[in-house]
Parts: structure tokens; C-alpha cells; sequence
């Protein structure tokens, strides 16, 4: 985003006013905005892990600076627009956070829901293919693997229900992990 475009001429929006090309204020306002850009860039990336939101913040900063950028002495304007992006970052951050504290009440999965929709894919088929190797495992494997994982048996409360030697729970629960493995890796 190192050239933005430059609004309308004839367009006042409450308040609003575009940048003048025949004011020498204005221009130095640009030109120091144009020099900034891709410090700013930087320096939001640091705080921002999307590249949209970084984008975001550069326009709320530009707009700002032609709403009120002119009351800004000349030394201090670089610094301003940093202070700008700065606050613009936070106040970013704390509506994510809100919309994440929502989310965790109302029962959504925050990682599902920021994780990019690929991800969700793979996880869906890679859950479909382990259900398939599962029930393709021998009963008594199956059985120990159910035991141990859904019910997060010990092998020794495994060995007592199942009324068989602590060993032979811990190989078929090996031997099940190890065909489970060798299933996944070959649908890949």
C-alpha cells in the first residue's frame, strides 16, 4: 500500500477534507505520510498477525491525518502517525478480544474459528480417515484404544476390566497406535 489514492476534490463528507494538491501544507502532510508508510507497515506487523488488518490501520491513519493531521506541528508529525497506528493497533486487538471472549461464551471453537478454512478441511478428513482406521482395527485392539482414550483408562484399570495381563493392555494398545500410524501415513 505504498501509493494511496487520493480522494475526490469535490467530495466533503461531515467534516471530511480531502487532501488539496494546491496546498503546500497539505502536500508536506503527504510527503511525510508517503515516507512513513513503510516504517509503519513494519511497525504493525509487529503487532498484527494479518496483513488486512495492517492495511486497516495505515487507512484509519491517513484518514486521520486529513481530518486533523493540520493541527500537527511539523516536528512532531512522523511521531503522530506512529502514535496513530499505535492506537488504532489496540484498539484492533481489543475488539478481537471482545469478539473472542463472545465467542468462548456462546461455545465457539476460537481456534476453529481463526484457523484458516484449509485447516478445517484437512482436520475433518483427517478425523473421517482415523474413524475408518479405527474400525478397521481387531475388536480387542479397538477395545483397549477406547478404554484408554474415551474413557482415559490407566492400562492398569484397562488390564483389570478387561481381566488380561498389564503387558498384553499396553502391546495391543502399541500395536493399535502403530497400525493406526501406518494407516494414516499411507493416505497421505
Amino acid at each position: 500500500m505504498s501509493e494511496l489514492p487520493e480522494p475526490d476534490r469535490d467530495l466533503e463528507l461531515d467534516g471530511f477534507t480531502p487532501i488539496n494538491p494546491e496546498n503546500s501544507a497539505q502536500q508536506e502532510w503527504r510527503k511525510v505520510f508517503d515516507e512513513a508508510v513503510p516504517g509503519l507497515r513494519a511497525f504493525l506487523r509487529s503487532r498484527l498477525a494479518q496483513t488486512s488488518d495492517v492495511d486497516d490501520c495505515i487507512q484509519v491513519v491517513y484518514i486521520k491525518m486529513v481530518e486533523s493531521g493540520l493541527d500537527v506541528k511539523p516536528a512532531a508529525r512522523r511521531a503522530w502517525l506512529f502514535r496513530v497506528a499505535a492506537n488504532e493497533s489496540a484498539k484492533l486487538w481489543r475488539k478481537k478480544a471482545s469478539t473472542n471472549r463472545m465467542l468462548e461464551k456462546h461455545g465457539a471453537d476460537d481456534e476453529l474459528v481463526n484457523s484458516d478454512p484449509a485447516d478445517r478441511v484437512i482436520l475433518n478428513e483427517t478425523t473421517t480417515q482415523l474413524h475408518q482406521a479405527l474400525n478397521e482395527l481387531p475388536e480387542d485392539w479397538r477395545e483397549v484404544v477406547h478404554l484408554r482414550i474415551v474413557e482415559n483408562l490407566t492400562f492398569q484399570k484397562i488390564a483389570d476390566q478387561l481381566d488380561i495381563p498389564l503387558g498384553t493392555a499396553l502391546t495391543r494398545m502399541r500395536r493399535a497406535l502403530e497400525r493406526l500410524r501406518d494407516e494414516l501415513e499411507q493416505s497421505d
